[in-house]
């Protein structure tokens, strides 16, 4: 549940330490609420911070704060009930430090690019983020983790590896395996990149062109592996629509342009944009009537892994073909590292991602119908993955990879919606099975 946010006469909430440090909550004329209940406007992830803790809203320009029930709100130290709260008062709620934020160009950045975000969510059908913060969310990619961690991480999603859903964590994760991932296959890419260089040897050849176009499609993949808090998953399966899905996607894709490639002579990169994604969807379908996958958080991690299969594979082909065309190795290597970088901002693995969590979305936990496919939220999303894709493809090349850097806050920002949503829809079935309601 978002707020509804009045940019001319609301004011920024922001949390300045504690568990929900760098949370924002935006306080309108209109009542809000903040607690860890999934009916709250703003969903707290501090352990001392009852279900609903409290409410606020902005009467005559003044912060107006409520404690709820038995809640205990601190202002400057002091416990209170009720009151205004001033610019430069600091409130606790739990453990969380909570202040105004003040009127600053970087207060006005942050609400631009708030705005944005609202405006993609709007036009995804998806809701508005709340509570994100990029530094708490990779705050352990740098720490130090057992190997026995790592292995014991991947011992997911069979009968006994699946934890119950009480115990799923529905904060926001924390990932950091996809950078073990991320790190381990670039080095292999550039030992087989040196191996080339010192030995020219051909042998290395094609070890070089699928570790290139598989490293960076699947350590995204892992970020999306890990973001599946409900751990229902089992790399296996994961593996098996990488490798199923993607030729599959691959094969029903050259059927469009074999059947409709009269389309692509006329609509160029927008006929692109349509085939590659339908063809991506489409495959989404050989596992959409697994119900026990039933969250939009599996969909998400599902849509990714079909996803990369399609990047690598599609990759892998670019390579072999720039390196037989030109028979240079530096423009195969060119090709494959622009690629690969690219894909952290846009491509087949996050278009793809979002479209499965929009189908996810749609079925829940009922029975795969064929008029789900006719449903406006997946409609929405799976047209604007083939807009994004058709505008990726386009001729039009501004400097500094501008435009890929605006697609990719786009879809983004829909990944990091879906994400919430998910994390939401968990949360509101660990209610729903609660043997008693929480103060």
């Amino acid at each position: 549940m978002s707020a509804q946010t009045k940019s001319n006469a609301g004011v920024i909430f922001t949390c300045i330490a504690g568990p929900d440090s760098g949370k924002r909550l935006a306080i309108t004329e209109d009542e809000v609420s903040l607690g860890r209940s999934a009916k709250c406007h703003m969903l707290s992830d501090d352990p001392d911070v009852a279900q609903r803790h409290a409410t606020f809203r902005l009467d005559d320009g003044k912060v107006r704060y409520q404690a709820t029930g038995s809640a205990e709100v601190f202002v400057d130290g002091h416990p209170s009930r009720q009151g205004v709260l001033e610019p430069k008062q600091q409130i606790r709620l739990g453990r969380s430090t909570w202040q105004l934020a003040g009127r600053s160009s970087e207060r006005a950045f942050n609400d631009f690019i708030d705005n944005l975000g609202q405006k993609i969510s709007s036009v995804a059908g998806v809701e508005r983020i709340q509570g994100f913060d990029l530094r708490a969310t990779f705050s352990e990619v740098f720490r130090k983790h057992a190997d026995d961690e790592v292995e014991a991480f991947f011992n997911v999603g069979g009968p006994t590896t699946t934890p119950p859903l009480a115990q799923v964590n529905t904060s926001w994760p924390k990932p950091w395996l996809f950078f073990r991932t991320f790190a381990l296959s670039v080095a292999v890419y550039f030992a087989f990149l040196f191996g080339w260089n010192e030995f020219n040897n051909t042998n290395l050849l094609p070890g070089l062109m699928m570790v290139g176009s598989l490293a960076i499609p699947f350590s995204i993949l892992m970020l999306f592996f890990e973001v599946n808090v409900l751990r229902n998953i089992s790399l296996y399966q994961v593996l098996k629509a990488v490798l199923v899905g993607g030729i599959l996607s691959l094969i029903l894709t050259l059927f469009l342009y074999q059947f409709f490639g009269k389309l692509e002579n006329s609509l160029g990169a927008v006929a692109v944009g349509i085939f590659e994604e339908v063809g991506k969807a489409a495959a989404l379908l050989l596992v959409i009537n697994k119900l026990r996958y039933r969250w939009t958080l599996n969909g998400l991690l599902l849509g990714a892994a079909i996803g990369t299969g399609f990047a690598a594979f599609e990759s892998s082909g670019y390579a072999f073909n720039y390196l037989w065309n030109s028979a240079s190795t530096e423009v195969m290597t060119q090709v494959i590292k622009t690629r690969a970088w690219l894909s952290i901002l846009g491509g087949h693995v996050l278009w793809a991602a979002i479209v499965g969590a929009a189908l996810w979305k749609v079925r829940g936990d009922r029975k795969f119908e064929w008029k789900m496919l006719g449903d406006l939220r997946f409609l929405r999303v799976l047209g604007l993955a083939a807009a994004l894709h058709a505008v990726w493809d386009c001729n039009f090349e501004p400097p500094l990879y501008l435009k890929e850097i605006v697609l990719g806050f786009v879809v983004w920002v829909v990944i990091l919606s879906f994400i919430q949503e998910g994390l939401k829809q968990v949360r509101e079935e660990q209610l729903k099975h609660s043997p008693t309601p929480t103060a």
